[in-house]
């Protein structure tokens, strides 16, 4: 397991290479801390990247292949690295697309230092131990397959960058065998395969949206119906990045709309606080859609997803079945629908909190401040790539810890309460920002191409700024009696770094 205790005694003879620095995990969020880390390293300096996939990339290796971006490609960044194309800048780059880019990301880093990569590797431990240089990281990991290959190494730092540990779904279970179960990884194969099948998207989050969408594209006649549980509420895209001279006139900087869900919600008002993203922010302020989770969806895309369904229940499915006079539907709250023959049934539920045993909690920095983690047990931020951008620049100007930045048990308050979750990690993202603003130079925070304030021009970028410094105190203020109060009443881990 990783951990970030010290080994046995006498395994310190059993470190046989020594670097700089050791990143565990090539997705955007270890990218994105490689690529910041880099700058404070001597030129050549040592460093070694691992990763159980066979390039970097993270998610974006295995994710279905009609997956796209639900923001401009531009912001989804490592660093403030530019893509290598010309695309539109409102363009959603594409699951390959993705994949490319973030292996690119590699070359300009190979360049400052000496760079190995582990790829197809797993890391078995991470801890921070004691040696005659000081404080140290040392980590043992091995070939995908071949435990006993392992291979231990010791670093000044280390960065441990699980991220969201995103996991591929799995067929739903279903005990009909005259229906059709597949996850959306081979949505193209079965609809090819089964020309005019009705499909059955299970799930209304961004994977059930873009699920439906590719059902269309790829054959407008087919019937759709939709399983949406409580309901998704996504962020307006075409309010919150307008197009054109729009970007001068309208919309509201991302950061702004952060401020709001942080100060409209006082820790203890679940319900409200949706209602109030679902009437001010979102696509569909007229559903009682009850889930948020920070996706992002054009009006365009949504009035084609609503014309293009055959039905909707906003229900769970909970099996299908065989009845006396073919296949059944089985809904949670009791309803039962006949279905054909031949129906398609795609699971298109989370890929993130997936396993049933949470992984354990691994501090953000260790105790001696040799490894920095990225992970959703003691989280930075909920959006990992933030967290490696910041947390190593943070890291390397010893300035992550006693500054006042929050760390939160993400996973276990979405586990507990995805209301609650949705209040307190805006709460939580909002006030390590301000913190940020107040802590870093104003040209490391421009090179920040994660941020989506850059999709609007610097005048109004700099008014943001200015009334985030303006009202600082007082919304760190909040936002940490937030933190607080959520943080006791679901006996959540959290507290300043």
């Amino acid at each position: 397991m990783l951990d970030q205790t010290s080994p046995a005694p006498g395994a310190e003879a059993s470190a046989q290479e020594t670097y700089a620095l050791v990143v565990i995990g090539a997705g955007i969020a270890g990218l994105n801390a490689l690529y910041a880390a880099t700058e404070y390293l001597p030129k050549g300096a040592r460093v070694l990247l691992v990763d159980e996939k066979p390039d970097a990339g993270g998610m974006w290796n295995t994710a279905y292949d009609y997956v796209r971006l639900h923001q401009p490609h531009p912001m989804f960044a490592v660093g403030d690295m530019a893509w290598d194309w010309r695309k539109p800048r409102s363009y959603l780059a594409k699951r390959d697309e993705v994949q490319t880019h973030l292996g690119q990301a590699l070359t300009p880093i190979a360049a400052q230092v000496g760079l190995q990569t582990a790829f197809g590797c797993v890391a078995t431990a991470c801890a921070e131990v004691s040696t005659a240089q000081g404080p140290m990281a040392e980590i043992r990991y091995h070939p995908l397959g071949a435990p006993d290959q392992e291979v231990t190494v010791r670093a000044t730092r280390a960065i441990h960058a699980a991220g969201l540990n995103y996991g591929l779904a799995q067929p739903l279970a279903l005990r009909s065998a005259e229906v059709v179960s597949i996850i959306p990884q081979e949505l193209a194969a079965t609809l090819a395969a089964h020309p005019g099948a009705p499909v059955h998207v299970v799930g209304g989050g961004k994977t059930g949206m873009d699920t439906v969408l590719a059902t269309l594209a790829a054959d407008p006649a087919r019937q759709i119906t939709l399983y949406k549980g409580r309901g998704t509420n996504f962020l307006n895209r075409t309010r919150y990045l307008p197009m054109g001279i729009k970007r001068w006139t309208s919309g509201a900087l991302v950061s702004r709309l952060f401020r709001d869900v942080a100060l409209t919600y006082d820790g203890t008002q679940d319900d409200a606080l949706i209602a109030h993203i679902r009437k001010t922010h979102s696509t569909d302020p007229e559903t009682p859609n009850e889930v948020f989770l920070y996706g992002l969806q054009s009006e365009e895309e949504q009035a084609r997803i609503q014309s293009g369904l055959s039905a909707t229940h906003a229900d769970y499915l909970e099996d299908v079945v065989d009845g006396a006079t073919g296949p059944e539907i089985r809904l949670r709250q009791g309803a039962s629908l006949p279905v054909p023959p031949g129906s398609i049934f795609v699971n298109c539920g989370g890929s993130f909190f997936r396993d049933a045993e949470m992984p354990p909690v691994m501090p953000v920095l260790s105790p001696q401040g040799a490894i920095l983690s990225i992970n959703t047990r003691h989280a930075f931020h909920f959006l990992t790539s933030v967290a490696g951008f910041f947390g190593a620049h943070l890291l390397y100007r010893d300035q992550l810890r006693g500054a006042g930045f929050y760390a939160l048990d993400l996973e276990g308050l979405f586990r507990a309460d995805r209301k609650a979750w949705v209040g307190a990690s805006a709460a939580q993202a909002y006030h390590n920002q301000v913190l940020a603003v107040q802590t870093l130079p104003m040209m490391l925070l421009d090179r920040c191409g994660l941020d989506l304030d850059r999709w609007y021009p610097l005048p109004r970028r700099l008014l943001a700024l200015a009334q985030m410094r303006a009202t600082a105190k007082a919304d760190l203020a909040h936002c940490r009696k937030v933190l607080e109060l959520v943080t006791a009443r679901y006996g959540i881990d959290a507290g300043p770094i």
